[in-house]
């Protein structure tokens, strides 16, 4: 194989897909979304749609206080699935993990007058 040969090209490969869109289009084909697409996609509009006003000093608290054991922060900024998660996963230590990795991102941000962050 020569260097040409293993070379990507990410234009190429983005007029290919352009072309193919096209070529489906001008053919009637629609094309459906795999089942885990869709959840993706319901996923991250469900995250872009629930950002929350929380106070800061209260969800360090809770987070720290029972926040591994019950996810009693997520459950106070509104995302009771994900606090639910917490909940049932208590036991292996993946709550624990997860709500070091909320106080890593809730600690650095700074408040608005009134004591707010987005979560």
């Amino acid at each position: 194989m020569t260097s040409k040969e293993t070379d990507f090209d990410p234009k190429r490969m983005i007029e290919l897909e352009e072309e193919l869109i096209a070529l489906k289009a001008q053919q009637g084909i629609e094309e459906h979304p795999s089942w885990w697409q869709r959840l993706g996609d319901r996923y991250a509009e469900y995250t872009v749609k629930s950002k929350v006003p929380v106070n800061r000093k209260k969800y360090i608290r809770l987070a720290l206080t029972c926040g591994w054991l019950c996810g009693a922060h997520r459950f106070y900024a509104k995302k009771p699935i994900i606090g639910t998660l917490y909940l049932i996963f208590f036991w292996t230590g993946i709550s624990f993990a997860m709500t070091l990795i909320d106080l890593m991102i809730a600690l650095p941000m700074a408040p608005d007058e009134n004591g707010n962050i987005i979560i």
